[in-house]
């Protein structure tokens, strides 16, 4: 039997017989009451099986114990004679597998400049990598050992995704969350960075693998920038080539980056379109390049050409760079832009480059072109088109129920809806013609395509402002 009493201050006395009958006693310091209980009784169990010389007496429990219980608690245990000491294991002789350092396998990455599939790159993805592998290396620490991120180091990392906060500034002192379909794009990208460590055979599973990384569609931030308003702006902007990146974005749906790649031989005259490269989409076959109308951008090509040429020169050299005032390398395009706004007498809205693409896309939708070509003209598919893209304004149901005033101002797209007229319900009737049919007529049960307007010009629509 053990009995375990305190021992002053210092800790405790485990006190036993042992099988000879003399008084043995085990004191340990630093721990409390219920580990000393729990010494004691596995002390019970050891003194026993020595007495009775019956190793078998050993329970799983406290087997499990001696074989995990500290050095200095384990010997003295065997100057009590209750067990013999620990075999020391000689050194392995065995090299461990370097260390690969988490900073050092994202340098090399973003160096090599692959994809999850091993394709090259666009430069502006290599560009995206920087936050997402900012948010691990912050997280983690440049050090971390890749091969012992786990599972559960990733849900780690997700819910510190939750709980971060940016743009920290004395009016909003906490900051602001990320995004859901930031954080989203964060784990993707980790999943990118984790499949090419997979890919290499430095680690056997993806820790980022169960976590949900598909964007989710976000049309609380959608803008429609009108024809007028844009007008408005135009007449604003400083000079030419300003006047023709507007109408770029918003006439003829190019990307905020796509500007830099246009030169003046991608400017088809004669065919009415105009050839814009895509870097986005390059990696992918049949997808570096794409066709835009000339219609609404003639007038400020022609300007910002004559602009660019020289005393005495008619034309300029195929090669030649449409936009001159800026380049990749400084294109900070969005403080210039939202000064234009604030002078045309317009509040920036949210998404400045990307909503004037979509209300592009918007527009050529309205006008009845279809869905396949305005896709192609923009430069995505048709699901891309619907989820992110075409907006549904306030017009759509004025126009068709002919019952609504119109609306024609630039804003949020779900905006309040138009008020009826207090015009007569007949009288309406007849204003709109076909679209409400007389009461003793049938509606058909078919409609044919009178109701989109085909231009009845030739290859190339009429050129605004000539």
């Amino acid at each position: 039997m053990a009995s375990v009493t305190r021992d002053g201050d210092k800790g405790f006395r485990i006190r036993f017989y042992d099988g000879n009958g003399e008084r043995q006693q085990i004191r340990i310091a630093g721990i409390n009451q219920a580990t000393a209980d729990k010494i004691g009784r596995h002390v019970k169990v050891l003194n026993t099986a020595k007495t009775l010389n019956d190793a078998g007496h050993i329970d799983r429990q406290t087997a499990l114990w001696l074989a995990d219980v500290p050095d200095k608690i384990h010997s003295k245990l065997v100057a009590a004679g209750l067990t013999t000491s620990r075999q020391v294991n000689p050194p392995s002789t065995e090299e461990k597998p370097p260390t690969i350092e988490l900073g050092t396998f994202l340098a090399e990455f973003r160096n090599e400049g692959r994809k999850a599939t091993g394709e090259e790159a666009a430069e502006l993805t290599i560009v995206k990598w920087r936050a997402p592998m900012d948010a691990l290396l912050r997280f983690f620490g440049d050090d971390r050992d890749v091969t012992t991120i786990t599972h559960e180091d990733a849900h780690q990392f997700r819910k510190w995704l939750d709980e971060r906060r940016i743009k920290k500034t004395k009016a909003i002192p906490k900051g602001v969350a990320l995004a859901e379909n930031t954080k989203r794009k964060h784990i993707d990208n980790a999943k990118v960075f984790f499949n090419a460590a997979k890919r290499r055979g430095l680690i056997v599973r993806n820790p980022f693998e169960n976590l949900v990384s598909s964007t989710r569609p976000n049309r609380q931030r959608d803008f429609f920038l009108t024809a007028e308003d844009t007008e408005r702006i135009i007449e604003t902007c400083p000079d030419a080539e300003w006047r023709l990146l507007v109408s770029l974005w918003r006439y003829a749906g190019l990307r905020k980056m796509e500007i830099f790649e246009l030169t003046w031989g991608d400017v088809l005259w004669n065919q009415g379109r105009m050839r814009v490269q895509i870097p986005k989409t390059k990696h992918h076959e049949g997808k570096d390049v794409r066709y835009v109308p000339l219609r609404d951008i003639r007038q400020n090509l022609l300007d910002a050409m004559q602009a660019q040429l020289t005393d005495g020169a008619v034309s300029l050299p195929a090669d030649s760079p449409v936009i001159t005032r800026f380049s990749k390398s400084n294109s900070n395009l969005d403080k210039p832009m939202k000064a234009i706004l604030h002078r045309a007498g317009l509040v920036p809205w949210p998404k400045l480059f990307q909503n004037m693409r979509a209300s592009c896309e918007t527009a050529w939708l309205n006008e009845g072109h279809p869905a396949h070509v305005v896709a192609a003209w923009i430069g995505h598919s048709v699901k891309v088109q619907r989820d992110h893209y075409a907006q549904v304004t306030d017009d759509h149901y004025a126009k068709f129920n002919g019952l609504l005033t119109s609306i024609s101002e630039s804003g949020p797209t779900s905006g309040p809806v138009a008020t009826r007229t207090k015009e007569n319900p007949v009288k309406r009737r007849a204003s709109v013609g076909a679209i409400f049919p007389a009461e003793h007529e049938k509606t058909p049960k078919t409609l044919g395509f009178s109701g989109f307007k085909v231009a009845a010009e030739g290859l190339e629509p009429p050129t605004r402002g000539l």
